[in-house]
Parts: C-alpha cells; structure tokens; sequence
C-alpha cells in the first residue's frame, strides 16, 4: 500500500513539472522580425555617428540573418560601403531593380504622406516606418556622399539616388553611359524583357482605291475598313476588312455566269477585301514609323445587283490580292497614332468571267489606331524607358 502511495506521489511530481515546463515553453517571447528590424535600425545609426563600423557590419549580418535581405539592409551596405570606399559591383546583386523599386515606393509614401500604406505592408518595407529616423539618417548620410564621388559614376547616381533625386536613376542609366555592371545589366534585361512583350493593334481605314489598266473603266472608289492585330517590336500582323463603294462614273459589261445571257451594262459597285497583312519598321524614332508592307488577301466587287423580276441572281467577281507598299505612323501619344499608307495591289476581276478586266489598283488609305498591352507600357513606365514619345 505504502508503495502505491509513493508511486502515485512520484507520478503526481512528475506531472506537475511537467505542466511547468509547458506553462514556460508557452509564455516564452519568440523574437521576431518587426522588433529585430525596428531596434536594429536604430542602433545601426548610433554605430554609424560613432564610427563603430565593424560593429554596425556585425549588426547587418545579424539583421539580415534573422528577416533575410530587405530594402533598409540593402540600402545601409551600399551608402557603408561608399562612406569607406569599398563599394564594389558584387555589392549589386540580382534583385538591386527591387531594392531601387522599393525605397521609391517608400520616398513617395512620405512625399505624399500616404502612410497608412506602410500598415498593410509592413513586410514589404521591412519592418522600419518610413519618414522616420533611419531614412532621415541615410537621406542625410547619401547627400554628403555625393560630394566624394564624380558625376557620371556609378557611386554618385546611387548616392544621388538615395539622398534627394530616387525619381531619376532609371532616366540617369539610359542618358549616360554607367559602363556594363549588374545594375545596368539588371535594368537592360528588364527594358528587353518587357519590351518584347506583343501589343494588341487596332485602327480605323479611311482612303480611296484606283484602279488602272482597263480597270480605269470603274473609275476610284472611297474604301472604309477595319484592322486588328499585333505589334511585336518591328513587326506588324494584321487580319484587315474593307469595303469600297459607289457607283461607276462609266457603265461597263458584266455576265451573270451560268445563265448563257449576254453580258449587261451596269454601274453597280459594290467591293470588299478581306486579307493578312504583315508590316516591318524601317525606321522608329521620336513617334515616328516608316514601315514597309506585304499583304495577301482575297477581293472583289458585286457587278450586277440581283433581279428578281427577272428571276436573276446577283453577279460578282473575286480575285486574289499580292500588295505592297509603304505606311507611316506619327504617334501622339504612346499608344495612339495617325497613319498614311499606299500599296500598289496586283489582281486580275477577269478571273471568274463575270467582267472581262484587268489591271492592277493602287489604294491609299488614311489610319487611325492605336496599340497597347498595359501589363508592358505600365513596367516600361516604371522602369522610365522612353517608348514612342
């Protein structure tokens, strides 16, 4: 009985320091990367204004040890390593286009004192509030940099950077020569990246067509149509409709096939092209396109309107198309042109014997249009590259 008792005791204790244990385990403070962010920004200030640097070097290996490398850390290494020249490229690693991203979005945050932002992003800007002490102290640290280093050098755009112009460093690498460095590189690959990207086209044809040889006979015609398609770089894709309209200013003979009537005098027109168009630019600068153009397609005209008196069906005639020429643009804005262009288009209407008339046609058309892909203008924005205009 004794030895239950003491058993039971024994199991009692245990359990007890047990229980103990746990309660410790679940009211211990874990550190976290908020606290380690805030308190580590702040004392790296003080290292720096006492010119500790190796302990403000151990206090960055310890910082991105415990959140990982973020904007605030990547920021302190570079205007450190400026401050005691050891600024190397390897300092610029991949991932610099997000870093320079980021503190432009936290210099706009302060500038338009949006910082209820910083609340849902906390992360994103690494746990240091923005306008506040650090960002002071770097801003300050970045404008007295600026006078050790050369205009024109890598060290002086990015001390420019960070103390009062961060707006400009993409306009800054594309205007001047920074040599190839992994910034450059970094920013060179973004630019080719999102530039390849294809842009929907769409655009509105006003023009008139013309024909010559004994096509003369039908006399010119105002066309209307429609284009949609790609713009991919220099090349162009479009799938394009149009019609022609009028008249004929002079009658000319048309046969109904399959009838065995004799051919009529008629000057019904009514005509239509549907084709794929391909374009290159020759030229492209300051809003300004010169392309050369190729199409194939397939076209024609009604020549003689149905006659139901008569029980007789409408005639109309079709050929293939082979064109070229030449199109210009002149952007007003990024996306939006005004475009002149002039094919010269081989046909033969004589095809299907409903007339008996060949020539070719030369068409000039005015354009209106337009091309976009949001997704690529708004990065290429960012990114400050000049596009179009």
């Amino acid at each position: 009985m004794k030895r239950i008792l003491l058993i039971s005791i024994a199991l009692c204790c245990s359990i007890a320091l047990y229980s103990q244990d746990f309660d410790r385990l679940m009211t211990r403070r874990q550190v976290d990367c908020q606290d380690v962010s805030y308190n580590s920004s702040l004392l790296l200030i003080e290292y720096l204004q006492a010119d500790k640097t190796d302990s403000a070097v151990q206090l960055l290996r310890y910082w991105e040890q415990k959140c990982g490398m973020r904007e605030p850390i990547f920021r302190a290494r570079i205007l450190m390593a400026l401050d005691n020249g050891s600024f190397a490229d390897s300092l610029l690693t991949k991932g610099t286009l997000n870093n320079i991203f980021n503190y432009q979005s936290r210099m706009d945050m302060i500038k338009y004192e949006r910082y209820y932002s910083y609340d849902n992003y906390m992360a994103y800007y690494g746990f240091v509030p923005p306008g506040q002490e650090f960002d002071d102290y770097t801003r300050e640290l970045a404008a007295r940099l600026k006078q050790k280093y050369q205009t024109g050098t890598m060290p002086y755009l990015l001390a420019e950077f960070y103390s009062a112009n961060y707006d400009t460093i993409f306009s800054e690498i594309q205007a001047n020569d920074y040599g190839q460095n992994n910034l450059t590189t970094e920013y060179q690959k973004a630019v080719d990246y999102y530039r390849n990207m294809g842009e929907f086209h769409m655009a509105w044809i006003t023009g008139i067509w013309m024909p010559n040889g004994a096509l003369k006979v039908l006399g010119n015609h105002p066309e209307l149509g429609f284009q949609m398609g790609a713009k991919q770089n220099k090349m162009n894709y479009d799938f394009t409709i149009a019609i022609k309209f009028l008249d004929t200013p002079e009658k000319y003979l048309a046969t109904r096939k399959k009838t065995g009537n004799a051919p009529e005098l008629t000057d019904h027109f009514l005509g239509g092209y549907i084709g794929l168009d391909v374009g290159r630019d020759l030229v492209a600068k300051n809003g300004h396109e010169l392309q050369f153009t190729g199409g194939i397609a397939l076209d024609g005209f009604d020549a003689l309107p149905e006659d139901k008196d008569n029980n007789l069906k409408a005639a109309s005639t079709w050929t293939y198309n082979f064109n070229l020429g030449l199109g210009y643009r002149y952007y007003i804005t990024n996306t939006f042109y005004l475009g002149l262009r002039a094919k010269f288009n081989i046909t033969d209407y004589s095809l299907n014997k409903v007339v008996d008339l060949k020539g070719n046609v030369v068409t000039v058309q005015f354009m209106i249009g337009g091309v976009n892909n949001i997704f690529r203008n708004n990065n290429l924005g960012q990114l400050k590259y000049k596009m179009r205009k």
